[in-house]
């Protein structure tokens, strides 16, 4: 349970630059309305460790114990998934197509109708998924570990590093256009036919990537960490915090937000990050 000044944050969702939710330690969802940070009214008291949204009408964050947190538009409630194993964050593509994922393999679908179990053939941790559509959906996780959907199922892949790294954040353009990051300044790109290793320039881990195009993304993570990818190499940028980062997300080039520790929020206005913290 959270116990500090301000609550550890883990992830961010945006939907416009006046509303934005952000999810941490405290297990308490907060949201940005253009002025002012609120905290929204739950029964939780776990940590939430990932929040994703089809829409504003439908956002999930899930947590530690299995919690998942369903919020509606106006309110927010719990949801019974039938397990109790940790989960580390959720992703999908429409309301009826949504993975949530975590400690130990665990992997549930929701199709719409029911939460079904997925199998992704490992049984360690996964903490990040990305695809192109529901037919290529790219997982990754604790040492190295590498699964892809085709719809149908999770296949098995070579794993992508040694098992000494752990990989945290996907992202990508298109389902041949792919970038990974992950512990020791690990960043991955695959071409659509092999994953090569980038220069990112620090040994820091790296938790979250998200971008714009091929030739705009950022990364974040320990340290106070931000790179910025320009399509040729990988640049630090100055941060306006001495926090770590978790996550990062954004609506264009100008307008970028990373969440991290201690309450750390901020924004990317194209020119330089600016401080908004809770």
């Amino acid at each position: 349970m959270f116990t500090g000044e301000k609550p550890d944050l883990l992830d961010i969702w945006v939907f416009r630059e006046d509303s934005i939710f952000v999810v941490g330690k405290d297990g308490i969802p907060q949201h940005f309305d253009g002025d002012d940070w609120l905290q929204v009214r739950t029964e939780n008291t776990n940590p939430l460790m990932g929040i994703w949204a089809a829409n504003e009408n439908c956002i999930y964050a899930v947590g530690i114990g299995g919690v998942v947190l369903f919020c509606d538009g106006k309110d927010w409630k719990p949801l019974d998934t039938g397990g109790f194993d940790s989960l580390n964050a959720a992703f999908g593509f429409d309301e009826n197509n949504i993975f949530l994922y975590g400690v130990g393999g665990r992997m549930l679908y929701w199709d719409g109708k029911g939460w079904q179990y997925r199998e992704p053939n490992t049984i360690h941790d996964i903490f990040g998924m990305w695809g192109e559509d529901i037919n290529h959906v790219y997982a990754i996780g604790g040492e190295g570990k590498f699964r892809y959907y085709n719809g149908k199922e999770f296949l098995r892949k070579e794993d992508l590093t040694a098992e000494t790294i752990s990989l945290y954040g996907i992202w990508g353009t298109k389902t041949d256009n792919v970038y990974v990051v992950g512990s020791d300044g690990t960043i991955l790109h695959f071409d659509g036919k092999e994953w090569t290793t980038m220069e990112s320039g620090t040994k820091e881990y790296l938790l979250g990537i998200w971008g714009t195009s091929n030739n705009d993304i950022f990364v974040v993570g320990d340290n106070a960490t931000i790179l910025h990818y320009d399509g040729e190499k990988w640049s630090p940028m100055e941060s306006p915090r001495e926090d770590y980062y978790t996550k990062v997300r954004g609506l264009r080039p100008d307008c970028v937000y990373a969440v991290g520790d201690n309450g750390a929020v901020v924004h990317y206005d194209g020119k330089k990050w600016n401080d908004m913290s809770l």
